[in-house]
């Protein structure tokens, strides 16, 4: 057994049988008890004699007033306070538009309108007035905004066509708004489902793609134009891959020339690809849903990049190379129109080559390549010049951003500022959102370029390069900005663990201006009933045996009181490059939830969690599933040691890639006494290409690119017998990332063994990141219930 201590009902059980039976004699001889166990005995005797309160494990059932419950988080109120998304200066500067959630549904958003200087504003377009009844998204369209991790409804995206117009989708159409006539205009109105629009530079005309085609408006005409007419059931024109939406970010599969001559655009064939059979399982009926997912070491679509002209004709098709097992990165033209850039990473994303071609001839150079031992992240940034090009890279270990021309390659951040985006970029300067020290706040710095100081001495070599670096915003938190085209004023975006995010616009040195949306918490706020109880953690760092820093958050119960030994459930994802513990106001409210209800509630980073350069994640090639325990033990053993935390009732929690860590935790360390797995991958050869074979390689024995037992080390199934603790497994049934089939597996595995300690929560209709509230609000209450029922120190005996 791991846990060995006797469990609190048993001894309350023998010691009651102590006091009240009438025998006499020693107990140790009677009993044959051991000696050590008599002082615990007739400690439990008494306690058993004495009538035990609700708060005997300090846990709690009802928190009472002012605590937050997954009911109240998930009530469809928008305690958080306004939603404002997709912040944007108009063209002109006079105002700002955005994408705002509503008082009573947080996830509807209308596009809004605000004064650049007062900020006055008032609703543009309410989509659900526009639209008349509930919108309907098809199954592709459900799909996209799944990749893009979207889960709002209404009105989700918009462009602005000119100084006047806003276009936006709505209802499987496109729509125009008129500042001017302050009226809204249907631009199609199809059977057809049109995804993905885009404006051209000009604002003359608008493309999107309907039933994987691509289709061309002129928007002063209305004439439209079908560019592609050869898809099928497996050619999808004009559209990323499964795989290169999910893992890869990029979600478009087009690219219109700054000209508006020309359009690039993808062409995949998916009939490489095995189909698998998806029962999609909903409140309704069941379907069955023929799905071709690139299971790793599997074929993966074949794609080919074309240029056709706005004004129709044959597709000239560019040479992308001999392998056609590649995946294709990232597409940008150069500012002329006369060329197009593509990158080009290998199947084992070791080597992204990056080629020029002229639309004219279609000849290519290769113009940049990039290499490394373990794989290359394909980052943001991706942006041609008339230079040459730009690009966010790791080439020399920590993200940077570099200009690659034909006379070589220059660094233009330092390695001392870990770039997450570029912003805005006006001659020498940048604008940048990244880190420098503080691992937990994110910021926005402009950096110049600037000669370093040096002797003067007589040689050919060029200056050394130095950089003035200044720190925009201020206060510790998440900063994000979106700025005007003459980068002099920007839209920032603010939160933190005291302040839930607001919107402001500044100049463009941090001058505050208008409020968008303050969002202040003060006594109106609908999170105004549950400030007083809002639980801020504690942060600090735990050494590796190299020295490295991981850092951890820790939440307390607001009644821990000394000498008390608290049930605790530790957070964790522990994913590469996905940092959990940060300085925000978002993703704290399940948190706050278990430490309402009694628990202490840890996170801690691992190293391959970092967003420091890729030679901090390099720590887990070939080893997921192994490499990250090696920290997350680290935070188990601290944890352990805290005067406050009980070691015999810790519990794990984790989602999709922290799923999979859980069950990895719970069976290969003695650490936790209960677990909760939500949509967990629980074998790697079940999930995508892109992603698995990046720090796994591929799982053919055969393959160049295979490693030994990186799989089956890999893998939950091995360590089943370890797995001994109750474990609640948590999925959608039309999950299409972390597809069902992986806790289909794990049930199988586990019954056939008899084993008898998992629990199932299935959720019908509900994909990998649920949208409805019903959903979440029951997939809360099961998870706090479980850790209630299993780390109680009553009910787990």
């Amino acid at each position: 057994m791991k846990h060995t201590r006797l469990a609190p009902a048993l001894l309350s059980t023998m010691a009651l049988c102590l006091s009240a039976c009438s025998y006499s004699g020693d107990p140790v001889e009677r009993e044959g008890i051991d000696a050590s166990d008599v002082a615990e005995l007739k400690q439990a005797a008494a306690e058993a004699q004495t009538p035990r309160t609700s708060q005997s494990s300090y846990l709690i059932r009802e928190p009472g007033e002012g605590f937050l419950t997954p009911e109240l988080l998930h009530s469809g109120a928008a305690l958080n306070g306004p939603t404002v998304r997709s912040p944007r200066i108009s063209p002109d500067g006079t105002r700002i538009t955005l994408l705002k959630g509503r008082e009573d549904d947080a996830s509807l958003l209308d596009l809004w309108s605000f004064d650049s200087e007062t900020g006055e504003g008032r609703v543009l377009v309410s989509s659900t007035d526009l639209l008349g009844a509930p919108e309907e998204l098809s199954e592709e369209e459900k799909n996209r905004r799944e990749r893009l991790r979207l889960y709002a409804s209404g009105i989700v995206s918009y462009s602005w066509v000119g100084d006047q117009l806003l276009m936006f989708p709505l209802g499987g159409d496109i729509y125009l708004y008129d500042l001017a006539t302050e009226t809204a205009r249907q631009i199609t109105a199809t059977k057809g489902f049109e995804t993905d629009p885009k404006v051209s530079k000009d604002g003359s005309l608008v493309a999107y793609v309907r039933g994987d085609e691509l289709f061309v408006k002129e928007l002063e005409t209305g004439l439209e134009r079908q560019l592609t007419d050869d898809a099928t059931d497996v050619i999808r024109n004009a559209t990323a891959s499964f795989v290169v939406q999910e893992e890869l970010d990029r979600t478009t599969g087009y690219w219109i020339s700054p000209d508006a001559n020309r359009i690039a655009y993808t062409q995949i064939d998916e009939s490489p690809i095995a189909i698998e059979t998806r029962a999609n399982i909903g409140p309704d009926g069941i379907t069955t849903l023929d799905q071709r997912y690139p299971f790793a070491g599997t074929d993966n679509a074949t794609v080919r990049l074309g240029i056709v002209p706005l004004r129709g004709g044959a597709t000239r098709w560019l040479d992308l190379g001999d392998d056609p097992d590649i995946y294709l990165s990232r597409v940008a033209w150069a500012p002329d129109g006369q060329h197009v850039y593509a990158g080009i990473l290998s199947r084992d994303q070791k080597s992204h080559q990056i080629y020029r071609y002229d639309v004219n001839s279609g000849a290519r150079d290769l113009f940049y390549q990039e290499t490394s031992e373990t794989w290359i992240n394909i980052l943001s940034g991706f942006k041609a010049t008339e230079a040459g090009l730009r690009l966010i890279s790791e080439r020399d270990g920590k993200r940077r951003y570099y200009e690659i021309t034909e006379d070589g390659i220059e660094a233009l951040t330092p390695r001392s500022l870990s770039v997450r985006s570029v912003r805005c970029e006006t001659g020498d300067t940048l604008y940048i959102s990244g880190q420098r020290d503080d691992p937990l706040s994110r910021h926005l710095f402009r950096v110049e370029r600037v000669a370093a100081s040096q002797p003067v001495v007589e040689t050919d070599r060029p200056a050394p390069v130095a950089f003035d670096v200044d720190v925009i915003t201020s206060g510790d938190g998440q900063h994000s900005a979106s700025f005007d085209g003459g980068c002099t004023r920007y839209l920032g975006r603010f939160s933190s663990n005291a302040q839930p995010a607001q919107t402001r616009v500044f100049d463009a040195d941090g001058t505050a201006l208008a409020w968008l949306s303050e969002n202040a918490l003060d006594a109106d706020h609908p999170f105004a009933p549950f400030l007083a109880k809002r639980i801020t953690p504690e942060y600090g760092t735990l050494q590796t045996e190299t020295g490295q820093a991981l850092t951890y958050e820790l939440y307390k119960p607001l009644d821990l009181k000394p000498g008390e030994r608290r049930a605790s459930v530790t957070l964790v994802y522990g994913g590469p490059a996905s940092p959990r513990v940060i300085n925000r106001w978002e993703r704290k409210h399940l948190a706050n939830i278990l430490a309402h209800h009694g628990f202490v509630v840890f996170q801690i980073d691992g190293r391959g969690s970092s967003i420091n350069g890729q030679k901090t994640e390099d720590f887990l090639y070939r080893q997921l599933g192994r490499a990250e325990l090696v920290d997350q033990k680290i935070g188990a053993v601290w944890l352990k040691e805290q005067p406050f935390i009980d070691p015999d009732r810790m519990g794990v929690y984790g989602w999709s890639y922290g799923g999979y860590m859980t069950l990895m935790m719970l069976g290969q360390t003695d650490d936790y006494a209960s677990g909760v797995a939500g949509a967990p991958v629980t074998e790697w050869e079940l999930y995508d290409t892109a992603y698995t074979e990046r720090y796994l390689g591929d799982p053919r024995p055969d393959h160049p690119n295979h490693t030994p037992g990186a799989y089956e080390r890999g893998s939950v199934f091995p360590h089943l017998d370890g797995l001994s603790e109750p474990v609640l497994v948590i999925h959608g049934m039309s999950d299409d990332n972390v597809v069902f089939r992986h806790t289909v597996k794990l049930i199988d595995a586990m019954q056939k063994r008899g084993q008898h300690n998992l629990r199932l929560m299935t959720y019908p209709g509900e994909k990998h990141g649920f949208r409805g509230n019903h959903s979440r609000m029951h997939r809360d209450r099961q998870i706090l219930d479980f850790f209630l029922d299993t780390l109680d120190e009553e009910d787990a005996g």
